[in-house]
């Protein structure tokens, strides 16, 4: 067993973003949180009047008498523990990019949403699970993967609507221009003549 480790927490610089809202970072350069003299219960630093919360804690390791307090800082700030809170990447073969381009392009770049507790369209969703299920994702990597790869496959710009797959007639019109074959831009050039 691991013997117990002797840590006080301090707070040190203020990392309060006071130009926030002119969408640009500026720090008020204190350095280190002080509790107010008056009122010790206080949570607000006596030298730059924020939150203490705006401080960045830092946990010194007291049990090796040897090193210095600030040699074992450890806080959110440091790489090492910005690096072990990463999710790793993840990475597909080859195989499972191809298969799910051609899903993606089969189902049309979307993923059918939620609507009232159930899905819009369940044997999709159905479909969507099952394929996730062979190819050894999940569904929330699959979703990413096409959000992120959807402008970059070729055909990918085929899911756009055209005059044969019209949702307004039901693709009923095989003409009608660009607005779905619903007759209004024929109606515009009719009232408009030849100008």
């Amino acid at each position: 067993m691991e013997p117990e480790r002797l840590t006080e927490v301090c707070y040190r610089e203020c990392m309060k973003n006071h130009a926030a809202k002119l969408g640009t970072y500026a720090a008020d350069g204190c350095c280190e949180y002080t509790p107010e003299e008056n009122y010790p219960i206080s949570l607000t630093c006596a030298a730059c009047g924020c939150h203490r919360n705006f401080h960045r804690k830092a946990l010194i390791d007291l049990s090796s008498p040897s090193a210095s307090p600030t040699a074992h800082l450890a806080g959110p700030s440091s790489s090492a523990d910005l690096a072990s809170k990463r999710r790793s990447r993840t990475k597909f073969t080859d195989e499972q990019k191809a298969r799910m381009a051609a899903f993606a392009e089969g189902i049309g770049w979307r993923i059918p949403k939620k609507e009232g507790g159930g899905y819009a369209g369940r044997k999709e969703e159905d479909d969507v699970a099952r394929f996730c299920k062979e190819i050894g994702v999940s569904r929330q990597v699959f979703k990413v993967w096409m959000h992120n790869h959807k402008s970059t496959v070729p055909n990918a710009s085929s899911t756009t609507h055209t005059a044969e797959t019209s949702p307004v007639d039901g693709g009923a019109s095989a003409g009608g221009g660009g607005l779905g074959g619903c007759g209004i831009e024929d109606e515009i050039k009719a009232s408009y003549g030849s100008i």
